[in-house]
């Protein structure tokens, strides 16, 4: 299967209320040689105000935001959906995509009317490089340099990563030369640590996770944790009947014993704390369980390992109660007061996504009336806000006005529940900096005349 690898810049690190203003990606065959490319930015969204950090780590200036050559976030993601639709079926894959930017790009397209699990249906599956270099930097600490960050620590950040391992990254926090960096260290991983890359690899797909994970059978697991690798023992030992990726693996360096005679509660225990007995792994989220002879020597034989995975996986009451556990441990979310947070909430009806897409081949006059006609309210105050935020004249009076209310009130803080950055609050930021540089000066410049207006 061909790959895509892409990377986004973007106004900051939340992935509900910032906005992507720059999406790269390169398209491989499945022995990683670029078959095509593609790149896109886009305008400022009028109610995301940026972080000044993201800024400068990207090089993005007010003038840069406000381009009027650029197209609209709007038409950006639809560029990008269908640009993702015309290389599937693929893998999709960057450095930190399943924690940062996949997040970020199914909230892009929700935002803007679109299906949000683009990159992993209709035969698309999603991987991480991150993953790759975590567990390769665990498990064959050799086969790849890991660069000592300005506290003293080992660190995997991509733009100190590549640059160790001989790639010349002069332009990191670009999209493109990120996702360049990105392959780079994939076919370094895939050449200097096959083992590793053979046995993660298939892990793309979900339903591979689970029948590994519980299959019974020991397996070698790397997390990380503020920087810092976790590799041990495990053996799958429940399943989340609420959420059935959401899986649970037994530490086997610990006497499976006590564990095995605890209630639900005690098992929600059992799961909390740095030397906890049972840990969490998420069979879409490609995780690390890979084969046990990459494993270190665990300071425990392996027969016995054998017979404490054998122990825990027969024993079915207990996988049982585990799932009992992780339902408990981890309940759904509590409803959100705006439409951001509200993504996962359900899909859209059948009848809502035929309305969808006629809403984004008809008339901006033709889409403000489609709009009021979806049954979903999310999406109707989505839509309704897309038609503001891009032809604002087609609306009635008093919905634009109340969408005018909207905007001042997201930009200022004064909804009265968390939106995302306010300008008081990115002013705040920029009266902490000490930067003095001539880009943060236009920033503070620029974020300064927004907060008077």
């Amino acid at each position: 299967m061909t790959c895509v690898f892409y990377d986004t810049e973007t106004t900051g690190t939340d992935n509900t209320f910032d906005q992507i203003l720059q999406f790269a990606a390169i398209r491989t065959d499945d022995d990683l040689n670029e078959l095509d490319r593609f790149e896109i930015r886009c305008r400022l969204l009028p109610h995301v105000v940026p972080a000044p950090g993201a800024l400068l780590a990207t090089r993005v200036t007010p003038a840069m935001l406000m381009d009027p050559s650029l197209p609209t976030h709007y038409q950006a993601m639809l560029t990008i959906a269908q640009k993702v639709r015309e290389w599937s079926p693929a893998i999709f894959i960057g450095y930190n995509t399943l924690a940062f930017d996949e997040p970020l790009l199914r909230q892009a397209f929700y935002q803007t009317l679109q299906p949000i699990y683009l990159t992993n249906t209709n035969g698309n599956q999603r991987a991480d490089v991150l993953r790759l270099a975590q567990a390769t930097a665990a498990l064959a600490p050799n086969a790849i340099t890991v660069p000592i960050n300005h506290n003293e620590r080992p660190t995997l950040k991509l733009d100190m990563l590549a640059p160790a391992n001989g790639f010349a990254h002069e332009n990191a926090h670009d999209a493109l030369a990120d996702v360049e960096a990105t392959i780079f260290m994939a076919r370094l991983i895939r050449d200097r640590a096959p083992a590793v890359w053979a046995s993660l690899m298939p892990l793309v797909d979900k339903a591979e996770v689970q029948a590994r994970v519980l299959s019974g059978q020991p397996l070698c697991l790397v997390q990380y944790h503020m920087g810092r690798p976790t590799v041990l023992p495990v053996v799958g030992c429940g399943q989340s009947p609420d959420n059935p990726t959401m899986l649970g693996v037994f530490d086997l360096t610990k006497d499976p014993e006590p564990i095995l005679r605890l209630d639900v509660d005690g098992l929600v225990k059992a799961m909390q704390g740095p030397d906890r007995a049972i840990r969490i792994v998420t069979s879409n989220k490609m995780p690390a369980v890979v084969e046990m002879s990459l494993g270190p020597d665990f300071g425990i034989t392996s027969s016995e390992v054998v017979r404490r995975a054998s122990d825990i996986a027969q024993d079915g009451p207990f996988a049982a109660r585990v799932g009992q556990a992780l339902a408990q441990r981890y309940p759904p979310w509590p409803a959100a007061e705006v439409v951001e947070a509200r993504m996962y909430e359900g899909f859209p009806s059948r009848a809502d996504e035929g309305r969808m897409q006629a809403f984004h081949a008809a008339t901006w006059p033709e889409r403000a009336e489609i709009v009021e006609t979806l049954e979903d309210d999310r999406l109707r105050e989505l839509g309704r806000r897309i038609v503001f935020l891009e032809h604002p004249e087609v609306l009635r009076p008093e919905l634009r006005q109340s969408l005018e209310t909207w905007l001042h009130n997201r930009l200022h803080g004064r909804e009265g529940v968390q939106a995302g950055r306010t300008i008081g609050d990115a002013m705040a930021d920029i009266d902490e900096s000490e930067d003095t540089g001539e880009t943060f000066a236009a920033i503070r410049t620029w974020l300064g005349s927004k907060h008077e207006a």
